[in-house]
């Protein structure tokens, strides 16, 4: 508490930006830390600033105002990136017949989430229960120049008003360590829908990796997939009037907004060789289980029943929701018949991936022979089917169809 309160002062945001500012013209960090302790008359708060700055630097690299907010390093971590957060705000924040839209975000950390909520029109109230972190959570919140009430409580034990919406990001790591269950976060999320569901509508910002099928959700949620650029970054469970109707699980291409929605059961393709193209599904659209159901729009096929690989023959259209690749050779998933297909031709820089593959990659790569070695020439990629295992050689450099997306 007394540190947080001394960071948010003007001499703590002096010292939290003198030392970002030492840090980018190429400072040592433990030799400024160590400075700074003999500067300052309680050593400890030059470590507690240390870590602000090293944090504030890092979340440049997401945060477009990070300079004037106060991170510390596992607040970064489990903060949502602030252009998720915006597109999560959108179906938050958005009025209903009576107008204004009260916003609970109940475990509010660092204030994403709540910064975004206030920022699209929503009345927003951030809930914190460690009281050190509401105090930079309150500073956050001034510094980006919004709206929003900030209580000290817990999570589960809160009075949320019936009428409200409610936002809960549990964290994913308590003490450290990655939960690999639902119910090993913290609050636990089959205790947040338990105790929020049936309401004006509840988001639970999830890891995205989440499993649309895990007990901890119940049946009545939606699954968003949320993709920046090539990476999946989050999901979020949207239940009550804040799902879409019917919606089982749903994937977000961001920056650009793009969105799809699966329904129903997920379609089954039949199981084929390689055609003309190999189509690789963006991640979102294959967590959301969207893969079959667009293979079924281009008319392709399955390489494999547990890969999310397709195939089609022809040249598909552009979309943002897959990447298209010439298949220039199909072999055998071993490196003798590799090594001469290649010492046959004068290729270009060749990529390696592993689709489902164990092995050593450098051991591979020796064995065929040590192409040149990089992106945007071939990709040599070898495929774990379902009773064997094959190399594709596809051209990343060629008439490769990918859209506008990420």
């Amino acid at each position: 508490m007394d540190a947080a309160t001394w960071l948010i002062q003007p001499q703590g945001l002096e010292v939290v930006a003198s030392m970002v500012a030492e840090l980018d013209a190429g400072g040592d960090t433990l030799k400024l830390a160590s400075r700074w302790r003999s500067k300052l008359t309680d050593p400890h708060l030059a470590s507690i600033a240390m870590t602000a700055a090293v944090a504030r630097r890092r979340a440049r690299a997401r945060w477009p105002d990070a300079d004037r907010l106060l991170f510390t390093r596992h607040g970064l971590e489990q903060a949502s990136d602030p252009e998720v957060a915006r597109w999560r705000a959108r179906r938050l924040a958005t009025p209903d017949r009576e107008g204004a839209v009260a916003v609970w975000d109940v475990t509010a950390g660092l204030g994403a989430d709540a910064i975004a909520a206030a920022r699209a029109g929503a009345e927003v109230v951030a809930v914190e229960h460690d009281p050190a972190r509401a105090i930079l959570l309150e500073h956050n919140l001034r510094a980006a120049e919004v709206r929003a009430t900030v209580l000290v409580d817990d999570a589960l034990d809160v009075r949320v008003p019936s009428g409200a919406r409610v936002h809960a990001d549990p964290a994913r790591r308590p003490g450290g360590d990655r939960a690999h269950h639902l119910d090993d976060h913290r609050p636990p999320v089959g205790r947040i829908i338990d105790r929020f569901a049936g309401r004006s509508g509840l988001a639970v910002t999830l890891a995205p990796g989440v499993d649309r099928d895990d007990p901890a959700l119940g049946g009545e949620v939606e699954i968003e997939y949320l993709q920046l650029g090539d990476q999946l970054l989050e999901a979020t469970a949207w239940e009550g009037p804040l799902r879409t109707p019917g919606a089982l699980a749903s994937a977000t291409l961001l920056p650009t907004g793009e969105h799809r929605v699966r329904t129903d059961a997920s379609r089954e393709l039949v199981i084929a060789p390689p055609g003309d193209h190999l189509i690789e599904v963006v991640p979102a659209a294959v967590r959301a289980r969207l893969h079959d159901e667009l293979g079924e729009e281009l008319g392709g096929w399955r390489l494999a029943r547990h890969r999310a690989l397709l195939s089609i023959d022809g040249r598909p259209p552009d979309s943002p929701w897959y990447r298209a690749r010439p298949i220039l050779a199909v072999l055998p998933a071993k490196a003798a018949p590799i090594r001469r297909w290649l010492a046959d031709r004068d290729p270009p820089p060749v990529e390696l991936v592993l689709h489902g593959i164990t092995g050593d990659p450098t051991r591979w790569w020796r064995e065929i022979g040590r192409p040149p070695r990089g992106p945007q020439g071939w990709r040599l990629e070898l495929i774990r089917r379902d009773d064997d295992a094959i190399a594709l050689v596809t051209d990343a450099a060629g008439p490769s169809v990918s859209g506008s997306g990420p």
